[in-house]
């Protein structure tokens, strides 16, 4: 009996000693809103091999799972993941499985992330879009189809056309002469600075709708500048862009972004002067592309003297 019992308790203590510790760590989890990215890692004393996904994770969706080699040779797991929802989201337990089974079932432990909501609850800037509407004189869809055929078909005669009528001098000429005649990009901004400035807005009260055109006017010009979609995107997701590419004065740019969003989403209600500090940095940021474009042409103008 005495050896039996020794044999278990050698038995259990062999199990102990060689049962997988897994461990894990969150990371970029502070200030979270929806569609923010954050990371969870999952170490363990073994390599790992995979984590189990369960179908029914609605608050969460995981874009991926990557699968990392240490300098030690073990290899650990990290999950990128993307809340869904606001609140305070609770994230259930993952099993892990290790690249050689041990024949046990191991988990991770079940978490709490808080998502903040970036709108205001009573926030009615934004609404949702009323459902399609028929009218009384709509056209059938198959006419809708024919126009558009009829359209196509004109648009291919006339480049048709068009490739027989000219030389390939005076097509350059007509390109050259129609792309000098469109505005610089920050002249357009500018002088929708300069129209948003006489509806005098704020002078109304309407200081939502004032930070929101505010907002509009750069992301536009984000957009026509850098050949993004920055009208469309979050100031989070327009921060992860600039991350990648050069734009001038970018972190002056987030700042002016955040503090719209503040105003816009928040009910921030800023002062007289500071909306003025703002809106004075946003005229002196677009001239420097005044400057930078005179120099450019300095430049190519001294060149072909050359």
């Amino acid at each position: 009996m005495k050896k039996i019992l020794s044999l278990t308790l050698m038995l259990l203590l062999i199990s102990f000693l060689t049962a997988i510790s897994i461990q894990q760590k969150l990371v970029n989890d502070d200030n979270l809103n929806v569609g923010n990215r954050f990371q969870l890692q999952i170490y363990a004393d073994v390599p790992l091999k995979s984590v189990v996904v369960p179908d029914t994770l609605t608050a969460f969706k995981i874009l991926e799972v990557e699968k990392i080699k240490a300098p030690s040779g073990k290899t650990w797991l990290q999950l990128t993941i993307v809340p869904l929802l606001t609140g305070s989201l609770s994230f259930p337990k993952l099993q892990v499985i290790p690249e050689n089974s041990d024949g046990q079932a191991h988990f991770t432990d079940a978490f709490q992330v808080k998502v903040i909501p970036i709108r205001a609850k009573n926030d009615t800037t934004l609404v949702d879009i009323k459902p399609l509407a028929k009218y009384p004189l709509q056209l059938p869809i198959w006419i809708y189809y024919l126009l558009i055929a009829l359209a196509l078909s004109g648009i291919i005669y006339l480049i048709l056309q068009r490739r027989n009528k000219s030389k390939k001098d005076s097509t350059i000429k007509e390109d050259i002469s129609s792309s000098a005649s469109l505005e610089p990009d920050w002249k357009i901004a500018l002088k929708n600075l300069d129209e948003l400035l006489s509806l005098d807005l704020i002078q109304k009260g309407e200081y939502i709708r004032h930070h929101y055109e505010l907002s509009l006017i750069i992301r536009r010009f984000l957009e026509r500048r850098y050949r993004f979609p920055a009208v469309e995107m979050t100031t989070s997701e327009i921060q992860q862009f600039m991350d990648r590419i050069y734009i001038s004065g970018s972190q002056e740019v987030l700042d002016f972004l955040k503090y719209c969003d503040k105003v816009k989403f928040a009910k921030y209600i800023p002062s007289r002067e500071e909306i003025e500090e703002y809106e004075n940095w946003l005229r002196s940021w677009l001239q420097t592309f005044e400057l930078v474009e005179a120099q450019h042409k300095l430049a190519h103008g001294g060149i072909e003297h050359a």
